[in-house]
């Protein structure tokens, strides 16, 4: 059965596949998880929770979720998944804060596959590359940093077997995208490389990894490899751990089926990984005290050696920390997270050196407050500085109900700028699915 599943994806081309929104079946992901604990309801299809949606007063939340972010060419660009026709929104922000988009630019601009999920950005030298979940594939958009676009909506891959998180990350020549491959016997992290056009350069899907719980994946550049990395069961169905596995820029997989990265006890759950200029720094959700998330990190050096095999404590404190994001400049990473050690979700950060100390081994506070939770951050760094985006929230009770994405400036001593923070998504239209 898995090599038939197998089969099926790799014979799939780029063509386009139309087709009704997925209801949420099968275990319940973090996605659904977090917004289930965020606003205290049942889990229901995004389809169900957009056909009900009802223009709020303006302006308004439009967000679902957390953000993505990317910096190049002088620009940041954050992306989310929205509840506006086309479902992907993006907005660039010059280095003193300025927004370029206050209302935020529709990036998924193909007429017929008009919804998109759980997107993701890289910047490739040239111009930022966007892709995200069509609920039966992995769509993808160009944007330059000046705001000329978005290009064509490009299909890296069509198959009702491929949905969840999408992973991406660029050499100067080509980007590397992962996506969850998923059947009746479990699923697989897949990748394909495309072009500066967004065409697709692999005839068959590269099979990464054996079978994952949840297809999370994350990727990294080092100028010569890409590090994938995801949670996988070799730990136990309920007690995942972090695998990782390179691959070269001509799509040779190097360690197939992957090497573990952070196998400590109970559950390690959604990585993310920057290049530091001597090593990955991997980062990730982990469960092993028990009771509490924490947030714990190891260092993989380019011929795959991991340094920090029985992981790197980054965020011990009470509450649970989880949904790691990273990003590096000089000899310094910014480690931020998901943090409830006073009650509600807070983006907390730290910063982690290339020798793996952490220079901040309390945390230190991100977002202000401003809503009720601030959950789901990311991280890009560019020109002496981080942004940090989240998302925020002031309903409950409403299961995928819009929030806004909010953002603040660090700077390398940890000072946050933007008080009160950055709005990402305040828009003064009306349109909804």
């Amino acid at each position: 059965m898995r090599q038939a599943m197998r089969a099926r994806i790799a014979g799939l081309w780029s063509g386009v596949v139309f087709g009704a929104l997925v209801s949420a079946c099968g275990p319940v992901s973090e996605d659904m998880a977090l917004e289930r604990e965020l606003e205290g309801g049942p889990v229901e299809t995004v389809e169900a929770a957009l056909t009900r949606h009802v223009p709020l007063p303006e302006p308004r939340p439009t967000a679902l979720l957390g953000p993505k972010v990317a910096y190049g060419g002088g620009k940041y660009l954050v992306v989310w998944q929205d509840v506006r026709d086309g479902g992907i929104y993006g907005a660039r922000m010059k280095r003193d804060g300025t927004l370029l988009d206050p209302e935020g630019l529709r990036l998924n601009t193909h007429p017929e596959r008009d919804f998109g999920r759980t997107p993701n950005v890289a910047f490739d030298g040239k111009d930022f590359v966007v892709v995200w979940d069509s609920t039966d594939g992995v769509d993808g958009t160009r944007l330059a940093p000046n705001g000329a676009g978005p290009g064509p909506v490009f299909t890296v891959i069509s198959s009702g077997e491929v949905a969840g998180d999408v992973g991406i990350a660029c050499s100067r020549k080509l980007c590397l995208v992962t996506f969850n491959v998923s059947s009746d016997e479990g699923s697989d992290i897949g990748g394909l490389r495309i072009g500066p056009d967004g065409s697709r350069l692999d005839e068959f899907v590269i099979f990464i990894s054996d079978v994952t719980v949840t297809g999370e994946s994350a990727v990294a550049w080092n100028g010569k490899e890409f590090l994938v990395v995801w949670t996988d069961s070799h730990g136990g169905v309920d007690t995942p751990d972090i695998y990782g596995a390179r691959v070269k820029e001509d799509g040779t997989l190097l360690e197939r089926g992957g090497f573990p990265i952070g196998a400590a006890p109970g559950m390690q759950q959604t990585p993310a990984v920057t290049w530091t200029g001597r090593r990955f720094l991997v980062v990730w959700g982990d469960m092993r005290g028990g009771t509490d998330w924490d947030v714990f990190g190891a260092r993989v050096r380019s011929d795959g050696r991991v340094d920090d095999p029985e992981g790197i404590p980054i965020s011990t404190a009470p509450g649970d920390q989880r949904f790691p994001g990273v990003a590096h400049h000089n000899s310094k990473s910014l480690v931020v997270w998901d943090d409830t050690r006073a009650g509600p979700h807070r983006v907390w950060g730290a910063r982690v050196e290339e020798d793996g100390d952490v220079r901040d081994p309390g945390g230190f506070a991100i977002s202000g407050g401003e809503l009720l939770n601030e959950f789901r951050p990311a991280v890009a760094y560019g020109n002496n500085q981080f942004l940090v985006p989240y998302g925020a929230s002031s309903v409950a009770g409403e299961p995928f109900s819009p929030n806004f994405i909010l953002g603040r400036r660090v700077k390398h001593d940890t000072r946050v700028l933007d008080t009160p923070a950055l709005v990402f998504t305040r828009s003064t239209t009306t349109t909804t699915k």
